[in-house]
């Protein structure tokens, strides 16, 4: 049987159990716990485990799930499936024992953000995703090791489901005076060499440290023109959100080692998703906003002016989506938090719909292939907000895609009215369409 670990030692990564079974679960779950029983520990061979068969497959269907376009290669996920994935993970297999892979250059794109502006996105070559998810299925469990139970960003069995509840339930032990974080280009500006001696903390594998080194440092092609990044972690790469979390984590370990939670001193809960930072507190929040621009600045980071504010709960802040603020309800006599989605969220919900219901696509798509689309956008929206005060957003937005479907129902058949009764009420659903379906929920604290 294996060792009865504290519950607090128990690993995230999944394992069956069964001593020296050799599999790619009980691996990490054997990283997690070496690296959780000293947290000095420096982990000298890790280059032979990223060779594994079992963590290259591993490696190459999460890579295949998420699809994404071709790198600078053009190679696609669909021509290396059609020619033979044994074979191409063989090739790379031997390549990384003989220590021949090199890292190519990564296309550059760029992507429309909410405001209006556009974010840069990097795409590397299939053959790079592939080595890059292997190195993290290998150094994962040994940093989540020392990751903060506020940080919710892109670690297993962590969520923005739970970062929210986070954030609710702070605001219902009364830390109302809220620090609204956002950071300037984050992923633009990390400094590698303090991320890089983040890693040696860890890993003193040198072939693992020279990959990570050779993504970072990897050319950027923007259409004739090539770049070498200084700083910066490329977004898009496949390891980028770990190294992301490895370097605010040393933000995570200052904010505990200077007691800031500590609830006879600044009482300052931080909640943490990637770069995405709220901090609750019931003193002075100015104060606390304060020593976390001091704390980025070591870490040669800086806030966006224009967007952090120290503001009060009751006037209403989004995080992740939601808005979250405090009101007082007549019904309990007391106040309560209620969360629900955004004003952003919810235009950015109706775009999807536009787009979806357009005029233009009336002969590129057939009905039923147009209400598949709308059923996956409501039910990933219904996934992420369904815990939340979002019955009254739901209606609003489901009146809104009744009505944007209609009309795209009368265009294509050519009906006078949107409102014929071929496409009133439950017609709609029986033609497959599915419901935006919301609760309200309370919880006092």
């Amino acid at each position: 049987m294996m060792q009865a670990y504290p519950k607090q030692w128990r690993s995230p990564f999944p394992t069956n159990g069964v001593r020296g079974t050799g599999t790619l679960e009980m691996l990490q779950s054997r990283l997690y716990q070496a690296a959780k029983a000293d947290r000095k520990r420096r982990f000298y061979t890790l280059h032979d485990k990223i060779c594994r068969t079992d963590v290259l497959r591993e490696a190459w269907r999460h890579v295949a799930k998420n699809k994404g376009a071709p790198g600078i290669d053009g190679e696609t996920i669909e021509a290396i499936e059609k020619t033979g994935v044994d074979e191409f993970l063989k090739e790379l297999q031997r390549e990384l024992i003989e220590e021949s892979y090199r890292v190519q250059c990564v296309k550059r794109v760029y992507i429309p953000k909410p405001d209006g502006g556009k974010r840069p996105l990097g795409i590397p070559t299939v053959k790079d995703r592939v080595v890059q998810q292997a190195v993290r299925l290998i150094i994962e469990p040994i940093f989540e090791a020392d990751f903060q139970e506020f940080s919710y960003g892109y670690r297993l069995n962590r969520s923005a489901r739970q970062a929210s509840l986070a954030v609710y339930k702070w605001l219902n032990y009364g830390l109302t005076e809220v620090v609204d974080v956002d950071v300037e280009g984050f992923f633009d500006h990390v400094n590698h060499q303090r991320l890089k001696a983040l890693l040696m903390e860890k890993i003193a594998d040198g072939y693992i440290l020279k990959l990570i080194n050779e993504w970072l440092r990897a050319g950027v092609v923007y259409l004739d023109t090539v770049t070498y990044p200084e700083e910066g972690v490329p977004q898009g790469g496949v390891i980028s959100p770990l190294l992301a979390n490895i370097y605010l984590n040393r933000l995570d370990e200052w904010w505990n080692e200077l007691g800031m939670n500590q609830r006879n001193g600044f009482n300052a809960q931080l909640v943490r998703y990637a770069d995405d930072i709220v901090i609750f507190t019931d003193r002075d929040a100015t104060i606390v906003l304060g020593i976390l621009a001091e704390l980025l600045s070591e870490l040669g980071l800086r806030l966006k002016a224009e967007k952090t504010k120290a503001t009060n709960a009751h006037e209403g802040f989004d995080f992740l989506s939601f808005h979250f603020m405090r009101r007082y309800q007549m019904r309990h006599g007391k106040q309560v938090t209620y969360f629900y989605p955004s004003k952003k969220a919810a235009e950015r919900f109706r775009s999807k719909v536009r787009e979806l219901t357009k005029k233009s696509i009336v002969h590129l798509r057939s009905v039923e292939q147009v209400i598949e689309n709308l059923n996956l956008l409501i039910m990933g929206w219904s996934n992420y907000f369904n815990h939340s005060t979002a019955s009254n957003t739901y209606n609003s937005l489901q009146h809104f895609l009744e009505w944007k479907f209609r009309k795209y129902i009368a265009y294509k058949y050519q009906y006078r009215k949107a409102s014929t009764h071929h496409t009133m009420g439950g017609a709609l659903y029986q033609m497959g369409l599915r419901r935006l379906t919301g609760r309200i929920q309370y919880v006092y604290l």
